[in-house]
């Protein structure tokens, strides 16, 4: 954590900027990134300290979309040494003054990159990648690249590595997989099962593979002490996770019910239930993007800790985050792809040597053919092959402006440092030229005539120059993530002058559209809690806390995952 440094903009004496950024493709990764890095950097000062030794400062910070912005101008005034980021918070870094806090990196770690690899997203990272390397004061950094889940290897190097030469580290692992396909009826073609929940009245006949397939996976969560069930919707989240807890309460409660043991169900704690304080017993908890980042936190600290027996997740603790030891993965429905599959299925039995044990659960007579597919396909190790994605034009549009904002750039640099990405590497410079005809107003017709350049380009000179606004739009528009006009859910407030609710505590998210069919005073749940609506704003939905009051379960549109054409192919 020493060097011999002078004290400049960038730190104190004997200190640079940030010396290791980490790249998350996952906000929630890399949050469990830094709760990781706690264990061994208090191991460190102890062996320093017991063998007489400088104790090494080594600080850790976090810059995703969650970090506050007050947060944020203290990480640019007093960088870390080892910072986690995603790929979006890197380049409005890049794009602002915290900038000159990356100009002394030794290292890279670019993880779970595979879902990066071949996606407009990634084409994203592996310029702001290259803007990086060119404004390095001592040389270039480091670049690694870490998935357990790539095909081809070679093509996922040159992604990372641009035109630089990349050692491929592949060792010979034999991973064990205990992996089984069940249905947990006799015929899917005569469903006819009483309602337990009693949605559609007492003795209600259902035709749905959902009551016995949500029997079956609550008996394997006692039988388990740490579960997690994947599933490919936040409503499905959700749903299951409520019809879990509610089948569990009732087989505690009836006296005809079955015995069970203590130790088979594990009741969560005050910290895994709801913030309204029932005494209902959890023994599940939904775990999804639409979940604030806070209860996702608690969620899976209470499955490490052994508080809670079953997590429902979606792909949100899919790559890479360390859950602790858990028994058994359950995947409901055909996951979105083998890679994907794996990923999920690892997530038991996630240490060396370990086996890992997955059940999957077809819901309808298709989805067996799906599911028998992909779990073959993930027993043979056939992971979808990484595509080629050549110079998307709309992402090298963003970066043009945002590498223009500190000061003029040559065009001819600007393009050399482009095809340096690996995305970019055959791009023509006439290919090159029209997007900067676009950006500097340059357009084919006079239907386009009202929109606003955002660059000076002076043709004769090759400078390139950002107009005034440009900062603004970079800020608020970056990336390739859609805005899907989803709106904040937060505690109720103070009220401030004009009577109006001042938002607390972020909650999560629901769907314009559930937003649209809801009403004040309406009650719904999120993330096993229960919320009554208190006011609904153009973009924001205040709540406040409804303990022990049944609310509308939540649901998103347009959230169930795509499938690669490779294994679509397959199936």
């Amino acid at each position: 954590g020493a060097h011999d440094s002078p004290a400049g903009p960038h730190g104190p004496a004997g200190r640079r900027g940030v010396r290791v950024l980490y790249v998350s493709p996952l906000k929630a990764l890399a949050v469990d990134v830094e709760r990781n890095l706690a264990a061994p950097l208090r191991g460190i000062a102890a062996t320093a300290a017991r063998l007489g030794l400088p104790v090494p400062e080594v600080t850790v910070a976090v810059r995703s979309g969650d970090t506050p912005a007050a947060e944020r101008r203290s990480l640019a005034a007093h960088p870390p040494q080892i910072l986690i980021t995603t790929p979006e918070s890197l380049f409005l870094m890049l794009s602002s003054r915290a900038a000159g806090t990356l100009r002394d990196l030794d290292t890279v770690i670019v993880d779970e990159i595979h879902s990066l690899a071949g996606t407009k997203r990634g084409a994203h990272l592996a310029l702001s990648l290259e803007r990086l390397s060119a404004m390095q004061r001592d040389g270039d950094f480091q670049r690694i690249g870490l998935s357990a889940t790539v095909r081809p290897p070679e093509r996922v190097a040159r992604f990372l590595g641009g035109d630089r030469p990349v050692q491929v580290v592949d060792p010979a692992a034999a991973k064990t997989w205990d992996l089984h396909l069940e249905v947990p009826v006799e015929d899917m073609t005569q469903l006819r099962v009483v309602d337990p929940a009693g949605e559609r009245g007492p003795g209600a006949v259902r035709r749905s593979m959902w009551p016995p397939i949500e029997r079956r996976i609550l008996e394997l969560v006692r039988g388990h002490r740490s579960t997690i069930c994947f599933v490919n919707s936040r409503q499905s989240a959700e749903r299951l996770t409520a019809h879990l807890n509610e089948l569990n309460a009732a087989d505690l409660g009836a006296p005809e019910g079955p015995v069970v043991q203590p130790a088979q169900v594990m009741i969560a704690s005050a910290a895994s239930r709801g913030v309204d304080g029932t005494d209902a017993p959890i023994i599940a908890c939904a775990h999804h993007g639409s979940v604030s980042k806070t209860r996702r936190a608690q969620i899976e600290d209470d499955l490490k800790a052994g508080r809670l027996a079953c997590v429902v997740a979606t792909s949100s603790l899919e790559l890479g985050i360390d859950m602790g030891a858990v028994d058994l993965v359950i995947q409901v429905q055909a996951p979105p792809s083998v890679s994907s599959g794996l990923q999920r299925v690892g997530r038991a039995g996630h240490r060396v040597g370990a086996v890992s044990q997955g059940m999957v659960f077809p819901t309808s007579r298709g989805d067996v053919l799906h599911c028998t597919v992909i779990a073959e396909r993930m027993g043979a190790g056939l992971i979808e092959e990484t595509p080629a994605l050549r110079n998307p034009l709309d992402v090298l549009a963003q970066q043009i402006v945002s590498a223009c904002l500190a000061s003029p750039v040559p065009a001819d640099d600007l393009h050399a440092l482009v095809r340096r990405a690996a995305p970019y590497a055959s791009l023509p410079r006439s290919a090159f030229d029209s997007v900067l005809d676009m950006l500097s107003g340059r357009y084919p017709s006079e239907d386009f005539a009202e929109l606003r350049p955002r660059l000076h380009w002076d043709r004769v000179a090759g400078i390139l120059e950002a107009r005034p606004g440009a900062r603004r739009l970079v800020t608020t528009s970056g990336g390739t993530i859609p805005d899907r006009g989803l709106f904040g859910v937060f505690l109720v407030g103070s009220r401030n002058a004009s009577g109006r609710h001042e938002p607390g505590r972020r909650v999560g998210e629901l769907d314009e559209e559930m937003v649209f069919e809801s009403r004040v005073g309406d009650v719904f749940t999120l993330g096993t809690s229960s919320w009554r609506i208190e006011e609904i704003t153009p973009s924001q939905v205040i709540v406040s806390p409804a303990p022990g009051q049944p609310g509308r379960l939540p649901f998103w549109r347009g959230d169930a995952p795509a499938r690669p054409a490779e294994l679509g192919a397959a199936i």
